[in-house]
C-alpha cells in the first residue's frame, strides 16, 4: 500500500520548490517461520512479514542575476523512517537484527556504561557491580545490567540480576541514515564560473569493530588510534586497557557505535570560458579551462582514520577510503 502527497510551486520566477510526503506499507514479506521439528523438514518461506516506510523530501532552487553576475542555489533534503510492523514473533540474533518496532538491520548488543575502575572493587578485591564477561578488570568496558528482577518481593522489578549475558542485549542504533541532504552553489561572472557541491547526512549510527580498530583483537596488532588506551592515569581514554584476546571488550556493544552524521564538501570546480569572439575565427565554438577537486574536506565525529561515507555502518571498516582528487581539464568544442 502506497500513499503520498506532493506540492510544487514557484515564487517571483526565481524560486522553485517541490515537497512530498509518503507512506508505504509492504505486506507479505517472506519469512521462514518455525514449524514442528517432528516434520523433519526445513521451514518453507511464507508471506508473513509487514514493514512500513514513512518519509518526506523537500527541494528548492533559487536563481537570480545581479548585473553580470549570475548565480543559483539548490538545496534538497529527505528523510525516511523505517519500522518493522510484524515478524510473527521471530527474534533474530547477531550484530544486526530485525525486530518488531525497530528499523531493519538495527544494531544489537550490550549497552556500554563507561569503564570498570578500581573503585568498583571492595576492600577485599571483589567486584561490586554486575558480573561482567570473562577475566575482566579495571580498564575494561563496563556493560549495563538490563535484565531486572524483583528483589523486595513487591511484584515489580527493581534491580538487575547481577550477571551480564545475552539477556542484557538491547537495540543500540540503526544502520539506516536519516536526513540526507545536498546543496549546490553556482556563480558565473564574465566567463569565470564556480561550482560548489556539499552533501551529508544529519543522523546515522556507524559501527566499526574487529581487527581494524580493536587492539590485539583475536591476537592481531594495534591500530594507530589504539594508542590512546586506558591506564589508571588515563581514565578518559578512547579505548579500553591493553589485553590479548580479552573476551569482555570484544563483545558487540554500544561502545563501538559512533555518530556517523557528516557534512562533506564533495566538489569544487573553478573554470574560465574564453570569449567566443576570440575563438570563433579559428573554428572553435567553445573553449573552457577548469580545475576541479573532489572530497575537499569532511566534518564528522566518526572514528578517526575511517571514512564515514564508506560502507562502515556495521562491519570491520576494511574499505579503501575515498581519496581527494584534483583534475585539470579543457572543454573544447568545434
Amino acid at each position: 500500500m502506497m500513499s503520498n502527497v506532493a506540492v510544487e510551486f514557484s515564487l517571483l520566477r526565481k524560486i522553485d520548490v517541490t515537497a512530498e510526503y509518503y507512506r508505504r506499507v509492504t505486506n507479505d514479506i517472506l519469512l521462514n517461520l518455525d514449524i514442528p521439528l517432528i516434520i523433519g523438514l526445513a521451514a518453507p518461506a511464507q508471506n508473513a512479514g509487514k514493514l512500513e516506510n514513512r518519509g518526506w523530501e523537500v527541494g528548492a532552487t533559487y536563481n537570480d542575476k545581479v548585473g553580470d553576475f549570475n548565480f543559483s542555489v539548490m538545496f534538497n533534503i529527505s528523510d525516511v523512517k523505517n519500522e518493522i510492523i510484524d515478524l510473527k514473533g521471530i527474534n533474530e540474533t547477531g550484530l544486526t537484527v530485525n525486530r518488531e518496532g525497530y528499523p531493519m538491520a538495527s544494531l544489537y548488543g550490550y549497552e556500554a556504561d563507561g569503564y570498570i575502575v578500581p573503585e568498583d572493587y571492595d576492600a577485599n578485591g571483589s567486584y561490586t557491580g554486575a558480573t561482567q564477561i570473562g577475566n575482566f578488570g579495571p580498564g575494561d568496558i563496563k556493560y549495563k545490567d538490563q535484565l531486572t528482577v524483583d528483589t523486595d518481593g513487591n511484584g515489580s522489578p527493581d534491580a538487575g540480576d547481577g550477571i551480564i549475558n545475552t539477556s542484557d542485549y538491547v537495540i543500540m542504533g540503526s544502520t539506516i541514515p536519516r536526513y540526507t541532504f545536498g546543496m549546490n552553489l553556482f556563480g558565473e561572472y564574465k566567463g569565470i564560473d564556480l561550482n560548489i557541491l556539499f552533501q551529508g547526512v544529519g543522523k546515522a549510527d556507524g559501527y566499526v569493530w574487529g581487527h581494524s580498530i580493536g587492539s590485539f583483537y583475536e591476537g592481531g596488532s594495534m591500530p594507530e588510534i589504539g594508542k590512546d588506551y586506558w591506564t589508571p592515569e588515563n581514565r578518559d581514554a578512547k579505548f579500553p586497557r591493553l589485553a590479548f584476546n580479552n573476551s569482555n571488550n570484544q563483545q558487540n556493544s554500544s561502545f563501538w557505535v559512533k555518530n556517523a552524521a557528516y557534512l562533506r564538501l564533495k566538489n569544487v570546480q573553478l573554470g574560465y570560458t574564453i570569449p567566443k569572439n576570440l575563438i570563433s575565427k579559428i573554428g572553435i565554438s567553445n573553449l573552457r579551462f577548469y580545475v576541479s577537486t573532489d572530497n575537499v574536506f569532511t566534518i564528522s565525529k566518526f572514528w578517526k582514520y575511517f571514512d564515514v561515507e564508506s560502507p562502515v555502518l556495521s562491519g570491520y571498516g576494511n574499505f579503501y577510503p575515498i581519496m581527494r582528487t584534483t583534475t585539470i581539464g579543457i572543454d573544447l568544442k568545434f
